[in-house]
């Protein structure tokens, strides 16, 4: 079988996992090519049944006809043996030499800074002080330091050859311990493979390439943006960026990246659409994909059941003595010999128990065991040659408190045989078992998870029947591999790595891209090939640039906070949705903040706050009169005057919107009460928010435009009129 290499050609990341897609290049031998390939080195999280091959360039007629998943095991060289040991018996007398040396130079050190000027014993009669020998003290000292320096220098260079040799010596202990093959299998990289089976050979030149396409686990991503803007917030570039984590074994080198927000895992297919007729009462159509098992499924296998050995059924040994069967004596007219009968099975609870199959053939009569006496035997004949099956004997009519515990296996009046649910199993008609016919559930008609039971299953075989969920592939494809390792260890391992990049913390701001799209899907190419690597950490790929409108405003609520915050209105202007993400703010070359950036749908429009400006001077000053009116003067009038002072120490032309809150009459409640707006210079209108901001009842806005240097004052009076034996609930005063 031919091996060919594969490059990792394609990724796209989904909400959770990757699609992977490479590219393999077939050669051809002798002008032909070969009608098996094997690609090695996939990872260990693959699953297998995502696995798609397509031919991608080749000669007419090339298709891929077989996948079949498998194992690849690569152990490390072998080590020669010799060789290593003569390197390990070096590296340990190097090792022996340096530390030898570095204890020479520690003695020496020792022996030099005992070294000190000494001065002879002053005699106690001399009566004048003696020279002190200055030179000679100072060349001592000028010679301890120069070699205490020399010495210092060589130990520190000891030192650092006694490390290398100490890590030298443990690689070549090392290496003698993996000549072993039981730590050479430890050793060992185990990857995923596939075997692909081709329409071949066929005549080729220049050879084939393949595509192999399969999902794995163990990736994700969640968008990020970029916001780069300039002093005057009028113009800016939005791009979107994808912050990619992944786990799955191998490296994403060079490849073309792409990120969707659809699920991987999610189950589609085409729904079937029932046609809704009129008139009589018509059977249900055959569902396609289902055809009914031939006739004589069990004198295919008549070749092979006569020259199968039969295995001899051995005893069980139990601890208790098992009760005897009961038995049944025929009345004395036609009595022969007495016969045990087993107990009836339950059917309903059979029926229930019994797997799916592909079709219901009609079963041989049951045979007698070899084992069995030959008066057994002789009673079955005779019971034949009447008609009757195996259980058709004739038996007395049990008591009736029997009758009562097992209303199934009634008998007959006469005591001739048995009712039509034990007839069922192989008595009466023929001893032939007719099983009902049974509809096609969704498991029979899943191809990919369907197996042919071995003949040696007689009530299965011949039959195609569902897996069972504990076989899969890849316990299949373990038993083609012989290698001293623990396969089934790696791959647990592979899939607790996989499974860990959840406890990863995602970025500040960050949503899932399902979270912030659960009603579409939508795809992102990457503009450029990207490299991310398979180390459970978060890699930031920039994807494309978005065409947005954005336009500065400065908004401002005096009764809240006197400040004025910097906000953008950001206007999708693509074809598709902006998923929620946080978005890193620069202004031009420096960086401001990180605010957090709502889905936005096409054409949709957000505002993004980027913090308070300081060059913006708001002050709020107040006035409230209280007065009697009416007719009568049987009410009172609640007057509230409101400035506010607006001043622009910017360089450049400023919008400020100023926020406001009018007070307002609960509908259908006070109708007595009245709201009025008198005087407001410049006129203000009702604030419309935007999608997703909530709604306030009685806001006004003022609209303002300052020139650089401009301050403005903006005016608002209202009145309040209530009936002069009310007061608003926690007095009058609303300034």
């Amino acid at each position: 079988m031919l091996v060919v290499t594969s490059n990792l050609e394609a990724v796209t990341v989904h909400a959770e996992g990757a699609l992977c897609t490479r590219v393999a290049t077939i050669p051809t031998a002798g002008g032909m090519l070969p009608s098996q390939v094997r690609i090695n080195g996939l990872p260990l999280s693959l699953q297998p049944g995502s696995l798609r091959a397509s031919v991608v360039h080749g000669p007419p007629g090339l298709a891929v006809r077989d996948l079949r998943p498998t194992y690849d095991v690569q152990l490390p060289p072998e080590v020669d043996v010799p060789a290593e040991h003569r390197a390990l018996e070096e590296a340990e007398h190097r090792l022996s030499d340096l530390t030898q040396q570095l204890a020479r130079v520690g003695q020496e050190l020792d022996a030099l800074s005992k070294l000190s000027p000494g001065f002879p014993p002053r005699p106690k009669e001399a009566q004048e002080p003696r020279d002190a020998p200055v030179s000679a003290m100072l060349s001592l000292m000028s010679f301890v330091d120069t070699e205490l320096a020399a010495l210092h220098s060589r130990k520190l260079d000891l030192e650092r050859q006694q490390r290398d040799a100490e890590a030298d010596l443990r690689f070549r202990r090392d290496r003698v311990a993996e000549a072993s093959s039981s730590v050479r299998g430890q050793r060992a990289r185990v990857h995923r493979a596939v075997v692909l089976t081709l329409s071949g050979p066929l005549p080729a030149d220049l050879g084939a390439r393949l595509a192999l396409e399969y999902a794995v686990q163990g990736a994700r991503w969640v968008p990020t943006y970029d916001l780069r803007l300039p002093r005057t917030l009028e113009e800016g570039t939005l791009r979107m960026r994808a912050s990619v984590l992944q786990r799955t074994g191998e490296d994403w080198t060079g490849v073309k990246l792409a990120v969707s927000t659809a699920d991987l895992a999610r189950h589609a297919e085409v729904p079937e659409l029932k046609a809704l007729r009129i008139g009589r009462h018509q059977p249900a159509p055959a569902r396609s994909g289902w055809r009914e098992a031939p006739p004589g499924l069990e004198e295919l296998f008549a070749g092979y059941d006569a020259t199968r050995t039969p295995t001899p059924v051995q005893p069980e040994v139990s601890a208790e003595p098992e009760p005897m069967p009961a038995v049944l004596e025929q009345p004395q007219k036609n009595k022969r010999s007495a016969v045990p009968i087993a107990p009836e099975p339950d059917f309903a609870m059979a029926e229930a128990a019994a797997p799916p199959l592909a079709a219901a053939p009609r079963s041989a009569p049951m045979r007698p065991s070899a084992a069995a006496p030959e008066e057994e035997e002789e009673t079955y004949s005779r019971s034949r040659s009447r008609g009757g099956g195996l259980m058709s004997r004739a038996r007395r009519p049990p008591p009736p408190a029997e009758r009562e515990e097992a209303p199934e296996s009634s008998f007959d009046d006469d005591g001739d045989g048995l009712s039509m649910d034990a007839a069922s199993l192989g008595g009466g008609g023929g001893g032939e078992r007719t099983p009902p016919r049974q509809e096609p559930s969704d498991t029979l008609l899943d191809y990919d998870r369907l197996t042919m039971p071995p003949a040696d299953d007689l009530g299965a075989r011949g039959r195609l029947q569902p897996r069972p969920g504990h076989l899969t592939q890849e316990l299949v494809a373990l038993a083609e591999v012989h290698a001293q390792i623990d396969i089934t260890v790696r791959v647990a391992l592979s899939l607790q790595e996989t499974s860990s990049i959840w406890a990863a913390p995602a970025p500040a701001w960050s949503q899932p891209p399902r979270t912030s799209s659960p009603h579409f899907d939508a795809r992102f190419d990457v503009e450029t090939r990207a490299d991310v690597p398979s180390d459970g950490a978060w890699h930031t790929v920039p994807v494309l640039s978005v065409p947005v409108g954005l336009s500065a405003e400065y908004v401002c609520v005096p009764s809240v906070e006197p400040r004025a915050f910097r906000t953008v209105r950001v206007e999708n202007r693509t074809p598709y949705p902006l998923l929620a993400g946080p978005v890193d703010v620069t202004l031009e070359n420096e960086f401001l903040m990180t605010s957090p950036l709502p889905t936005m749908a096409p054409g949709s429009t957000q505002r993004l706050g980027l913090g308070v400006e300081e060059s913006i001077k708001v002050a709020r000053n107040t006035r409230f009169d209280e007065a009697t009116g009416g007719m009568f003067g049987g009410s009172t009038m609640l007057t509230h005057h409101v400035s506010v002072e607006l001043a622009n120490r910017l360089a450049n032309r400023i919008l400020v919107e100023v926020c406001e809150r009018v007070p307002t009459v609960p509908v259908h409640t006070e109708k007595d009460i009245k709201v009025e707006e008198l005087e407001v210079a410049p006129l203000w209108q009702k604030r419309l928010p935007l999608p997703g901001e909530a709604k306030v009842e009685g806001e006004r806005a003022w609209r303002v435009v300052l020139q650089p240097g401009e301050a403005q004052t903006l005016k608002a009076t209202w009145t309040v009129k209530i009936p002069g034996n009310k007061m608003l609930g926690g007095g009058n005063r609303r300034t």
